[in-house]
């Protein structure tokens, strides 16, 4: 008989635990539950303030990215940077990014203490800017010329294609050939997205640019003298394009 009270004493007591184990189960997953929604409304908060920050902002738009341009080395990067380079551009801002260009230059140190000494501003100076000009050597990327000035700079642009056999030479010999300019005032910029040296030169006699660091320093310094709203956020993304393209050219030139 003892036993069996024995054994029914057992059986109540795992009764009673089982009983406790499942309200402690259920306290538990109704805890659970509680956190879980108030984690889900705020997350649900923060999603609905990102929503309206980006209907106020859109951060995330870029209209070269939208278009799916951002690595054409000629519709996209040689057209952008030659009509900012325009001081009769669309943009309106005369000669506001070519002098910025021409002072960075000017201050940019090591092998371009030998760039020529220009003076900006140059607004009452005529400029001749050509993107795509045909020569007999080839097509020059963007041609930047003034007749007063005595100055011509070729923008050799290269993103992702190789240089052409002998391209950046030919490029020195059709320079070498404008005898209306003086030496000192012709120089060729080789630009690639971390300013790397030219595989087809015949000499040194050419400038190292990047868009990583030099690009991006040069229209950085130029925005604070654009006073048109819609220019200055075409710039801004394009250097938030640039920026995302070419990070590892951020660091410095190789």
């Amino acid at each position: 008989m003892a036993n069996v009270d024995s054994v029914e004493k057992i059986r109540e007591f795992v009764g009673r635990y089982q009983s406790f184990a499942r309200s402690r189960s259920n306290l538990r997953l109704q805890q659970l539950t509680q956190s879980f929604g108030h984690l889900r409304t705020a997350l649900e908060a923060l999603a609905d303030l990102d929503r309206r920050s980006q209907r106020r902002l859109a951060s995330g738009f870029n209209l070269f990215r939208a278009l799916q341009v951002q690595r054409n080395e000629v519709r996209t990067h040689s057209a952008f940077l030659a009509e900012l380079l325009d001081p009769n551009g669309t943009h309106g801002q005369g000669s506001a990014f070519l002098d910025a260009l021409l002072r960075y230059c000017r201050c940019k140190g090591g092998e371009f203490e030998r760039f020529p000494r220009l003076d900006p501003p140059t607004t009452r100076v005529v400029w001749v800017v050509s993107c795509e000009k045909p020569v007999p050597e080839g097509r020059l990327d963007i041609v930047v010329q003034s007749v007063q000035l005595k100055f011509l700079m070729v923008i050799e642009n290269k993103i992702g294609a190789d240089e052409q056999q002998d391209q950046i030479g030919r490029y020195q010999t059709w320079l070498i050939r404008q005898k209306q300019y003086p030496p000192e005032r012709r120089v060729l910029l080789y630009l690639t997205p971390e300013g790397r040296r030219a595989n087809t030169a015949y000499s040194e006699d050419y400038f190292r640019f990047s868009y990583g660091r030099d690009v991006v320093a040069w229209l950085r310094s130029a925005l604070p003298n654009v006073e048109a709203a819609r220019v200055r956020e075409a710039v801004v993304q394009y250097l938030d394009l640039v920026t995302g393209l070419f990070a590892s050219g951020m660091e410095g030139e190789t």
